[in-house]
C-alpha cells in the first residue's frame, strides 16, 4: 500500500482555521474529513468555509462565531456548538455574550434545545483560557496521529 500523500489545505483556510481554533485542530478536522470523505472534499470544504465564508470580512470575526454559536443552537449540534465557543472565546466573546446568545435561541428553538445546549457550553468554560488557544477536537473524531521516526546515535564510548 503506498503511503498517503501529506494533506493539502489551502493556504487561507489553513490561517483563518489557526486563528479561530489552532493549526492543529485545523490539520485535524483536514485529517478526519480527508479519511471519511476524501482529500477533495476536505478541500473544497476548507476553501468553501474556513478560507472563504470565515475569512469575509464584512463582519467582525467575534459576531460570526456567535452568530454559528446561535445556529448550533438552533440545529441541536453539539460536537459543531464545541468547536464554535471555543472559537468564539478565540475571538474574544466572554462567557456571559457566549451563554446570552444561547438563552436568546429559547426563543426560537425552544427551551429543550436551549437547555442542552446551554449544558453543554457551559462544561466548555472551565478548560478555556485566555492567552491559549483553544481548540480541542471535537468528541468522537478519530484523527491518527502521525510520529516522526526518531533516529537515534550511538555516543561513542571515551576512554
Amino acid at each position: 500500500m503506498p503511503p498517503k500523500k501529506s494533506l493539502k489545505i489551502p493556504p487561507r483556510a489553513l490561517k483563518r482555521g489557526a486563528m479561530l481554533w489552532s493549526k492543529e485542530f485545523t490539520e485535524g478536522i483536514a485529517a478526519d474529513m480527508a479519511e471519511w470523505a476524501d482529500p477533495a472534499f476536505m478541500k473544497l470544504f476548507m476553501e468553501f468555509c474556513y478560507g472563504g465564508l470565515y475569512d469575509r470580512k464584512v463582519l467582525p470575526q467575534k459576531t460570526r462565531e456567535l452568530c454559528a454559536v446561535a445556529a448550533c443552537v438552533m440545529a441541536n449540534a453539539h460536537p459543531q456548538l464545541r468547536t464554535h465557543v471555543q472559537a468564539a472565546w478565540n475571538c474574544g466573546a466572554t462567557k456571559r455574550e457566549i451563554m446570552e446568545v444561547i438563552l436568546q435561541m429559547a426563543t426560537y428553538c425552544g427551551m429543550p434545545y436551549m437547555l442542552q445546549c446551554a449544558r453543554v457550553a457551559n462544561g466548555i468554560f472551565p478548560d478555556l483560557k485566555r492567552g491559549k488557544k483553544a481548540g480541542a477536537l471535537p468528541s468522537g473524531l478519530k484523527v491518527k496521529k502521525t510520529t516522526a521516526k526518531k533516529t537515534r546515535t550511538k555516543k561513542a564510548k571515551v576512554k
